[in-house]
């Protein structure tokens, strides 16, 4: 069971967003952004942070942080273990990288693309490359785009104490993921990387696998943000003390610029007045679920009875094309209801999930309270 720092249960513990890291360095630098810390923990040993930031449109949004470790795997992992537990609408991968071209130290790369080095044949007379590509989600990368276009981000550099930051340059552009630490241009690695991933502009060791678990978790925006604290073609150990935490300042201020300038992005002109007095049309599209009303729907579907059963669930998504394809057949969990859920949402598919669940269980209560909840919410 989940609970927060102070052992009470951990059910409330929503966020709009989560920032995963994979250094202490990187984890810092993120959370000095972050008030009101409090700390939330799994029984299997997670430790996650959630605090609020104070600089977005709406005050008072709750970010939560946590650090991975390094590596594919792991990030993958807690992408799924933060969307199950905190239902978040953004996920950014933030901290640092080695440059491999068209960059310099301290710059900030938000990736449009990451690419997987590894994969691939090994034969006796070569390594022949089958390199697999994941992509973020396209708002954000936009959205990326517009805040590297000017400097305003740079404002949200947190300086290091007794210095001054220097004026990083920020681009949008591919990036590659390994588990190795690649050390120089010529090395093996290196060379692989200039054949089969040459427009990657910078390498790290768990975008890849970050953007793996949100492949699988669709109902949640994904970026990975990286500062440059190295680089290849002149790579020194010495200058992992001072850049890594210069860089990871630089990357932590890009992110929470994005996160400032999200509800922007979610604006949506007003519906056009009707032509005519004679129909009344319905909303083009519903309003975005808040973190409670998200968790208060989740309950009541869980509350349907026979949705445990694995036949029951595969029905229910069977019934709701487009929509089922994105989640897990499995029998219902909080996460796989959480993420039905936000689908339902992307694909405005409330009243074919309201249609089934009356087909499923017609007589339950928590079928009759679930829909009326989704009308009183102005989703059917």
């Amino acid at each position: 069971m989940w609970s927060d720092g102070d052992g009470g249960p951990a059910g409330g513990a929503r966020a709009e967003a989560v920032i995963l890291t994979a250094l202490e360095v990187e984890y810092r630098a993120v959370r000095a952004h972050l008030e009101e810390l409090r700390t939330v923990a799994a029984e299997r040993g997670s430790l996650f942070e959630v605090g609020v930031f104070r600089e977005g449109h709406h005050p008072g949004t709750s970010v939560a942080i946590h650090m991975t470790g390094p590596g594919n795997p792991g990030a993958a992992a807690l992408v799924e273990r933060a969307s199950a537990l905190f239902a978040p609408r953004t996920l950014l991968f933030v901290g640092v990288a080695g440059g491999r071209k068209d960059v310099g130290l301290g710059d900030v790369v938000a990736a449009e693309a990451v690419y997987d080095y590894e994969t691939g044949k090994d034969t006796e007379d070569a390594f022949l490359p089958r390199q697999k590509t994941h992509q973020p989600t396209y708002d954000l990368v936009q959205l990326a785009r517009m805040i590297a276009a000017n400097d305003e981000w740079q404002r949200g550099i947190r300086p290091a104490v007794g210095g001054t930051a220097p004026r990083p340059k920020a681009h949008v552009k591919p990036i590659a993921a390994g588990g190795r630490v690649v050390a120089h241009q010529r090395s093996e690695v290196g060379r692989r990387l200039t054949a089969g991933a040459g427009d990657a502009v910078a390498v790290d060791m768990e975008g890849f696998g970050f953007l793996a678990g949100a492949y699988v978790n669709r109902q949640v925006d994904a970026l990975v943000i990286r500062g440059i604290s190295d680089l290849l073609a002149d790579k020194d150990e010495a200058h992992d003390e001072h850049w890594q935490p210069v860089a990871s300042r630089h990357a932590a201020a890009f992110a929470f610029e994005l996160l400032r300038r999200l509800p922007a992005l979610a604006t949506k002109p007003a519906p056009a007045k009707p032509t005519t007095t004679t129909v009344t049309p319905r909303p083009t599209a519903p309003r975005k679920l808040r973190i409670r009303e998200l968790g208060e729907l989740a309950d009541l579907l869980l509350a349907v009875p026979g949705l445990s059963s694995p036949a029951s669930w595969q029905q229910l998504l069977d019934e709701l094309p487009g929509v089922g394809t994105q989640v897990a057949r499995q029998s219902a969990s909080r996460a796989e209801a959480l993420s039905l859920l936000r689908t339902c949402e992307a694909y405005g598919a409330w009243e074919a999930l309201a249609d089934v669940l009356e087909v499923i269980a017609p007589d339950a209560p928590a079928t009759t309270e679930l829909i009326a909840r989704l009308s009183q919410l102005g989703l059917i």
